[in-house]
């Protein structure tokens, strides 16, 4: 069942409102603190809002499409990259759009990439200012994408942390031990229209459209409005040196490596030889046959 609370500063219905989605609390534990502190700002400036709660992520999808449906298109995300991951492929026509992202925490990668005020009162009188700033988003097979794929050591670590009942810096660091101790890489083909299919045996792999991943600054050089999206990996054999560099992801050194490998492309083929390729997609696990990446250019109309 969804859990949906709407809430308006007017009696009525107006269309074109400013509706507020906020990320579930079990997903993010401050979403309901920060909208607090939104709506009442919402309330002295007599703004019109409404504000949807969840419960999980598939109920976000329910309330936007149904909001869409009533003939809005102005939408604040109150969370981080997951959740506007989900908003973005909730919504048919993302040219009739405008889109704010509060957020939440220090991961919320693409916020942070885009600069984005992490104040939520401050954050919704920058969105007020209805000032637009056109970005693109990457096409994975069917699914948009706001930020990053990731493949190799990285996914391996998730999978094992996430498995964790307790998540804290002390067994993210311990799912790193367990991964760089035996994970030997993936054998992936990469090819593209311009390149010739090679194969390669990747530890790190990120495709991103934005500049970090779990507030690692894994994509120095990217920029979301230039049409190309940032290809780094590495496809060392030498144990010793794949560490090295995963370890150099964090403050974005990586890409002064020699063992690092840089392509800027808008669009990329992935595929291996059992049609199983683990992916990290937006801060999200899937399993996939391949990865048939696209860019798609000033693809979201996001608030300043």
């Amino acid at each position: 069942m969804v859990l949906i609370f709407a809430l308006f500063n007017k009696i009525g219905y107006n269309i074109n409102m400013l509706n507020l989605i906020v990320a579930p609390k079990k997903h993010v534990a401050n979403g309901e603190k920060f909208v607090k502190k939104i709506v009442k700002y919402l309330k002295t400036e007599k703004v019109e809002y409404s504000v949807y709660f969840s419960t999980e992520y598939s109920d976000i999808g329910e309330s936007v499409r149904e909001l869409i449906s009533f003939g809005e298109t102005e939408f604040v995300i109150v969370g981080d990259d997951v959740i506007v991951n989900e908003f973005l492929n909730s919504v048919k026509d993302l040219n009739k759009i405008k889109l704010g992202i509060i957020p939440t925490n220090k991961y919320d990668d693409f916020a942070r990439f885009l600069e984005l005020e992490t104040d939520p009162v401050k954050a919704i009188r920058n969105i007020l200012k209805k000032e637009i700033n056109e970005v693109d988003l990457l096409l994975v097979n069917d699914k948009r994408v706001l930020n990053s794929i990731v493949l190799g050591a990285s996914v391996e670590i998730e999978e094992i942390y996430n498995q964790y009942k307790w998540q804290n810096f002390i067994t993210e660091q311990y799912a790193k031990l367990k991964v760089n101790k035996k994970y030997n890489g993936a054998e992936l083909t990469i090819s593209s229209k311009n390149n010739k299919a090679k194969t390669l045996n990747i530890y790190e792999m990120v495709i991103a459209n934005g500049g970090y991943y779990k507030g690692k600054h894994v994509s120095p050089l990217s920029n979301a409005k230039d049409g190309l999206f940032n290809l780094i990996y590495s496809d060392s054999t030498i144990k010793k040196n794949n560490i090295n560099l995963y370890k150099r992801f964090a403050k974005g050194n990586h890409i002064y490596s020699e063992d690092a490998k840089q392509m800027w492309l808008n669009n990329l083929k992935i595929t291996s030889a059992d049609n199983k390729i683990k992916a990290l997609i937006d801060g999200r696990i899937y399993t996939l046959d391949k990865l048939e990446i696209t860019l798609v250019e000033n693809a979201i109309k996001i608030y300043k």
